[in-house]
């Protein structure tokens, strides 16, 4: 954990190693739409809705065509352009708009229409229908976040690996974000509209935990570039450019 000290000095932090990696990565010419990292894996879908993992340091294509796609202790799940749910099994895409797979054991995610879905009990089980509309939903250990198209931030507190749907009542974050990440560790990350990363300070004084599940606060993280699309695990923010680089920031 930051200390008050280190957590002033988390941007430069951020800008020192990020710029190291963005060189190493734009040699390699790795260019993503979407980035999702969890459970110690990395995938990311390109322009042209290809899907590839991060294998030992190396960038790998898997067969299928997908534009969004997530990774943590639910599984691998992905959407297609037709808004078709999959998931990865066995080296396979298993048919079942954007799906996450953050939550202890629940993929959540928001269809085109913007209405929220949990999925209890894991493939095979019915789709949940949450109250509210967002663009963007994400799901941590101990709570989801998501954002509307008005860029409002939301939280739902009380999910559980038994309550996919949590207590049903969203409450507002201060803030605006048009698109936001939770981690499996509870981090969480977000892009604003105008390409700025922000990261809930709530983590760096107490720790996002059950009894203390959202915070009021954001810090920006000083960026070389603006930026689309973040993703964080295990230590790693993973960062979309707008021109489409890939960016590997460490702590």
């Amino acid at each position: 954990r930051f200390t008050t000290e280190q957590t002033k000095s988390v941007s430069t932090l951020w800008f020192l190693s990020c710029f190291f990696i963005m060189f190493f990565l734009l040699i390699n010419k790795m260019n993503l739409k979407q980035i999702d990292a969890g459970n110690g894996q990395v995938f990311g879908v390109n322009s042209a809705d290809e899907i590839f993992t991060l294998y030992s340091g190396t960038w790998t294509r898997l067969s299928g065509s997908l534009k969004h796609v997530s990774v943590g202790p639910a599984g691998v799940w992905g959407v297609n352009a037709n808004n078709y749910i999959y998931r990865l099994d066995n080296g396979d895409w298993v048919p079942l708009k954007q799906v996450d797979a953050g939550g202890t054991v629940s993929p959540a995610g928001v269809n085109m229409f913007d209405d929220i879905y949990c999925l209890q009990g894991g493939q095979g089980a019915s789709w949940t229908n949450l109250p509210g509309k967002l663009k963007y939903y994400s799901c941590g250990p101990n709570s989801c976040w998501g954002v509307n198209s008005g860029n409002q931030i939301y939280i739902m507190k009380g999910v559980t690996s038994n309550t996919c749907a949590g207590s049903l009542k969203w409450e507002q974050v201060p803030g605006s974000l048009s698109m936001i990440e939770v981690s499996t560790d509870g981090k969480v990350y977000g892009v604003n509209s105008i390409g700025d990363i922000l990261v809930s300070l709530r983590f760096y004084r107490e720790g996002i935990t059950s009894a203390n599940p959202t915070d009021t606060g954001w810090r920006q993280v000083q960026f070389g570039q603006k930026v689309k699309h973040v993703s964080y695990d295990l230590g790693h923010l993973w960062v979309i450019g707008t021109d489409n680089s890939i960016m590997d920031c460490t702590e």
